[in-house]
């Protein structure tokens, strides 16, 4: 594994950041300022130049790129020359790949186009951030029409949009679900996961991803409609809302519910929260895959998600829950409180979830679709650079 900023000391994981001080260190910061104030969005990146330099590089049969887009750090400018080198498989993650610069384009299909005019949903603070999306658009054209690569997508929902598009649609593009370790997510004891979480052991526990109010995920994770669902529903008994990372804009709700809010929980914790919950919601408008959706199935727990996006597919709904329009408080509110109240049905969908878990999200199967593809990506390499 090759990262940009390396915090293990494990020896198969290789850091890619120049030491400082050296020129190549200094050459990083000057051009990540620039990358920042001119909106290039990792243009300037050196990632991908100082990869094909290492000896790992060259004795590895495939390279498999993941989230390159979180940091300045890799271009899309190394493409062409790395596929030449290695065969190179992609996951597309989100819609960053195929859009001028955005990883969600909501109602917006200038991606289809060309990203031309004023982008409604910018990304960064650069001053031209409104404009810029153009140029990005034109220059992964550009660009991807040198390069030759594999792409994996997680859901059919991003698999259509990847053939849709006019950047991406001439590459292999296989779906690979993700995977997860079904023996560490598994159902577990209601009441003695709450007991070590300190739960009320009686009330309903309504589950989800909490949000920060201010920032771009809290309005493409749903949290608004949320929080207005939560305001509308009728509780006939007393309930409780068990929120992961930041429970602050649901401090509100109590004494109508039992507010916990326990940050961010992995590990034996997050498994006992999504054993302990009755449901749990994921009310995103827009979404690529989903895992905490998953893991949730794993662990017997019937799951709540919003139309237009991977997560109706990814749970397979009805089987492992409930899908209702997207933006839509009332509907939401309806949902959550028909899981509440009928307890077969939830405890039905909990089952049922489990078996898609198994069925489709085993991370033994997740590992072969992907050595499969790894061995078509080579063979494909081997037709296409013979030397």
């Amino acid at each position: 594994m090759a990262v940009w900023r390396r915090t293990s000391d494990q020896p198969h994981i290789h850091g890619l950041r120049p030491l400082k001080p050296s020129p190549l260190w200094l050459w990083d910061n000057i051009a990540r300022q620039f990358d920042t104030r001119l909106g290039l969005d990792g243009l300037t990146g050196i990632g991908g130049s100082i990869l094909s330099d290492q000896s790992y590089f060259h004795r590895s049969d495939v390279i498999h790129l993941q989230l390159i887009q979180n940091d300045a750090f890799f271009s899309i400018l190394s493409l062409p020359r790395l596929s030449r080198l290695k065969p190179i498989v992609w996951t597309i993650h989100d819609s960053w790949a195929l859009t001028g610069m955005c990883l969600h384009s909501f109602e917006c299909d200038k991606w289809l186009t060309g990203c031309r005019g004023r982008c409604p949903h910018p990304r960064g603070h650069s001053v031209f951030r409104h404009h810029i999306p153009a140029m990005h658009w034109r220059i992964k054209k550009k660009i991807y029409g040198h390069a030759d690569l594999n792409l994996v997508v997680a859901s059919k929902w991003t698999f259509e949009r990847v053939k849709k598009s006019p950047l991406l649609n001439r590459f292999p593009c296989r779906l690979i679900p993700f995977g997860i370790d079904l023996q560490a997510f598994t159902p577990r004891s209601k009441q003695e996961s709450r007991k070590r979480l300190g739960l009320a052991p009686e009330q309903k526990i309504i589950a989800f991803r909490g949000i920060k109010s201010g920032s771009d995920q809290y309005l493409y994770k749903g949290m608004r409609w949320l929080k207005e669902a939560l305001d509308l529903i009728e509780t006939q008994k007393p309930a409780s809302l068990l929120i992961l990372q930041d429970g602050s804009e649901f401090s509100s709700l109590e004494p109508k519910f039992r507010v916990y809010d326990r940050g961010w929980l992995d590990g034996e914790n997050l498994v006992d929260a999504l054993s302990a919950a009755d449901l749990f919601v994921m009310p995103s408008i827009q979404e690529a895959f989903g895992l905490m959706a998953v893991e949730a199935l794993a662990c017997g727990t019937p799951v709540i998600v919003c139309d237009g996006t991977a997560l109706p597919e990814i749970i397979q709904a009805p089987r492992g829950g409930l899908t209702v329009p997207a933006m839509n408080s009332e509907a939401l509110a309806a949902a959550i409180s028909r899981l509440l109240e009928e307890d077969d049905l939830r405890i039905t969908m909990g089952q049922q979830g489990r078996k898609i878990a198994e069925e489709e999200y085993s991370f033994p199967l997740y590992v072969m679709r992907n050595l499969q593809f790894y061995q078509d990506a080579i063979a494909r390499h081997k037709e296409r650079m013979p030397g």
